[in-house]
């Protein structure tokens, strides 16, 4: 694993982000602004989901920021990768770094378990979506602090 981060750290793309002024705080400031808008259409769709009574309005709340919050997720994940080469070794070896990615992949676990909730018929509004939303809102929360530790270990 060490060799594999030694290389990416090696890249061009690394060199070329350690070497200028200005690439690597603008990638910072770029995943802070997309964790920002992200934060905030996934609390507008779970939110919608914990005070939804129905399916329909819960589908429609889901369907209508879905896609803006899959854009600020790919805006995030090449940002965080633009932060990450350079101190790939550093980075890659941080606890913080390693607890971060569990609980993005656990969040995106349960962003499927939901789609398939929501995809499934029926005139109730299960109480999974709910539990779902709580954790979704619990779950990037986590993903954002833990971001935020990696610069201090």
């Amino acid at each position: 694993m060490h060799e594999f981060l030694a290389w990416l750290e090696a890249s061009s793309p690394a060199a070329i982000l350690r070497q200028s002024a200005w690439l690597y705080p603008a990638a910072n400031v770029v995943h802070v602004l997309a964790l920002m808008g992200f934060f905030a259409a996934v609390a507008a769709m779970d939110f919608r989901l914990l005070h939804s009574r129905g399916l329909s309005g819960a589908r429609g709340a889901v369907a209508r920021l879905r896609p803006l919050a899959a854009v600020l997720l790919v805006v995030m994940a090449l940002s965080g990768a633009a932060l990450f080469l350079p101190e790939a070794t550093h980075i890659g070896h941080n606890r913080f770094f390693l607890f971060k990615l569990v609980a993005i992949a656990t969040a995106l676990a349960n962003v499927a378990m939901l789609e398939i909730a929501l995809r499934r018929p029926g005139p109730t509004f299960p109480a999974i979506l709910r539990v779902s939303a709580v954790a979704s809102l619990a779950l990037w929360l986590v993903v954002a602090a833990l971001g935020r530790l990696i610069a201090y270990v």
